[in-house]
């Protein structure tokens, strides 16, 4: 495993972001609404995206950059940074440590690199287009899991979506019987999850900000996930509606139940 300097420079961003997070885990906060009561962000996010910031611009003054809490800066360049700051933001408010700083690199259309930085656990995930995926320093594989019955699906949708998609999805899921339906509000790390293996499939409903999920994209496929649309066409590296698998059957039989 070798990973280049400017490479390190990004997972060095990142683990600045989080560790801010991470500092102001467990106090009260005042929360700043934005387009939902469920969408929100704190003084946290907003120095964690500062401490981002800081490192990035520094090290690559021309890419453009995409991130949750800020304005877009366009520097009419080929690359293209997004950011998270805090991926996770209800779970960190409410005191439940599974969030997140994470950080994608784009080439135009192309992701080249992301890194996911779990400061609680001091978990980096990170992956770079073509040389595979790793946990700190370990390789990451999805696992082989396909009976449905012993799989854990997860969920996010976004904010405007009917709940009604949610609980006909949570019946149909039932009636397979599977172990798990998880809604975390952490999509990068159940991605992640997925790229460890100890997860086996995501659904993503409607359409979501890229910060959202470009980080850890690149981080499951490397590991082997599987991303389709609904129709089991694979997607592009900026959708952001689609089913993420470990690619055993159960992507199939996923997608009945998605296009039922």
């Amino acid at each position: 495993m070798v990973i280049t300097k400017e490479y390190k420079e990004i997972i060095r961003a990142a683990k600045a972001g989080g560790d801010i997070a991470k500092k102001y885990f467990g106090k009260v906060l005042k929360i700043e609404g934005k387009s939902t009561p469920a969408d929100f962000r704190t003084k946290a996010d907003l120095e964690a995206e500062k401490a981002v910031l800081k490192v990035l611009q520094k090290k690559f003054p021309a890419y453009n950059i995409i991130s949750e809490e800020s304005e877009e800066i366009n520097k009419n360049s080929e690359y293209t940074f997004v950011i998270d700051p805090i991926d996770g933001t209800n779970n960190f408010v409410l005191g439940i440590p599974y969030f997140s700083c994470g950080i994608a690199l784009y080439k135009e259309e192309e992701l080249l690199f992301g890194v996911v930085y779990e400061p609680m656990l001091k978990n980096i995930f990170w992956a770079e287009k073509g040389k595979g995926s790793y946990q700190n320093n370990k390789r990451l594989r999805v696992n082989k899991e396909s009976d449905l019955k012993n799989c854990t699906v997860c969920y996010a949708r976004n904010y405007h979506t009917p709940k009604k998609h949610e609980n006909d999805l949570v019946v149909d899921l039932d009636k397979k019987n599977i172990k798990r339906f998880l809604r975390n509000w952490s999509i990068l790390l159940d991605l992640c999850r997925i790229a460890s293996g100890k997860m086996e499939s995501m659904i993503i409903y409607g359409k979501l900000p890229v910060w959202d999920i470009a980080p850890a994209r690149l981080i499951a496929k490397e590991a082997g996930a599987l991303f389709t649309d609904y129709n089991g066409k694979e997607d592009t590296d900026k959708n952001t509606t689609f089913l993420a698998t470990n690619g055993t059957k159960i992507h199939k039989e996923l997608l009945e139940i998605l296009n039922k």
